[in-house]
């Protein structure tokens, strides 16, 4: 057959599905956020890390209960298995606590793509430029309301008039709710992934499967409710009603803790509309306090995420260090400035 007319295939003719090229102005305009953005987080004291584009496998297997499915694996020349980032806040950890013995700053960002494989055709996003922000050392309230007014900062300096709202979920307050029905590993693990898609019908089949009593199904169908900070004290009470003293007792002092973070969020970001989701429980394996996820108006997937991970870095050294962090996928914001131009 004459070379000229050679059929093309689609793999010499087509990037595979859910990996993107950027032309010229899409990839200038994408150099300017990102200038943007890496100056902002220096004025706030951030300095920039680079992470390894593959790790081995195992380590995103021994830390995550959510997104391991999404793995890319792959064997070098001495037959280990490694795999592109999946969890791009696990790598940050572990190439910190790596160098634990040298004294840099422990307050750091990246801008670093992410590749995971949906396991389904067609799947838009299977590389994604991620932006991430963490701070090694402290995870207190001050730290987190710190690290969401530089979020603040960057959504206005990217979408000024898209305004977005933040959700908040607890693990230890979720951990806390497990103790009180005394359920095993798996049973938790079925139970986090049907509050967190709000499958109620399949929560009451649960629940009756494990003979649940009424009292705590009550408090299960409560969890179910996304409210308002300022109905904290009304979500308190409808706990307090259906649980038995002691039991009570298990939950107070998390509430206690969650109520006193959103009475500060009130004082010094209460321009950004905040909601309390008991059942926003993503990545339990290694988040430990707080977790949030920001939303904008008509897009049911979240355009940031972040939280507490008090023993992550622990996992890695041995040593105790609190930490939190945020990340957003750079697509999206791309993709809501492109809407709004």
């Amino acid at each position: 057959m004459n070379q000229k007319h050679k059929a093309i295939s689609s793999e010499q003719k087509w990037i595979p599905d859910g990996f993107h090229f950027l032309g010229p102005e899409e990839s200038k305009n994408r150099r300017i956020l990102l200038q943007t953005f890496s100056e902002l987080f220096e004025r706030e004291g951030y300095a920039e890390i680079n992470l390894p584009s593959f790790d081995y496998s195992n380590s995103f297997r021994s830390h995550l209960d959510h997104g391991v499915e999404s793995l890319l694996v792959s064997k070098d020349w001495d037959g280990n298995e490694i795999s592109p980032g999946v969890d791009l806040t696990l790598q940050v950890v572990k190439g910190m606590a790596a160098r634990s013995h040298w004294e840099e700053n422990q307050n750091v960002f990246y801008f670093a793509r992410k590749i995971r494989d949906h396991k389904k055709r067609n799947a838009s996003r299977r590389e994604i430029l991620q932006i991430g922000v963490e701070s090694l050392g402290k995870s207190d309230t001050n730290q987190i309301l710190s690290q969401i007014k530089i979020l603040n900062k960057l959504w206005q300096s990217a979408a000024p008039k898209v305004p977005f709202t933040i959700v908040f979920g607890h693990s230890a307050f979720f951990r806390s709710v497990v103790n009180i029905l005394g359920w095993n590993e798996e049973q938790t693990k079925v139970l986090r992934q049907l509050l967190y898609t709000k499958n109620l019908p399949e929560l009451v089949s649960l629940a009756a499967r494990e003979n649940t009593s009424e009292p705590h199904m009550e408090m299960i169908q409560i969890l179910l409710k996304a409210i308002s900070v300022s109905e904290m004290p009304k979500f308190q009470e409808s706990l307090r009603n259906v649980l038995d003293p002691k039991e009570w007792e298990i939950l107070k002092g998390d509430l206690e803790s969650i109520t006193s973070f959103f009475a500060e969020w009130s004082k010094v970001l209460g321009g950004i509309p905040c909601i309390w989701d008991p059942s926003l429980l993503r990545d339990l394996s290694y988040y430990t306090g707080f977790m949030f996820q920001g939303y904008v108006e008509g897009d049911p997937e979240p355009v940031l995420a972040g939280g507490v991970y008090n023993e992550l870095y622990e996992s890695f050294t041995g040593i105790r260090k609190d930490a939190c962090g945020f990340a957003l996928h750079l697509d999206s914001i791309e993709e809501i400035v492109n809407k709004v131009k």
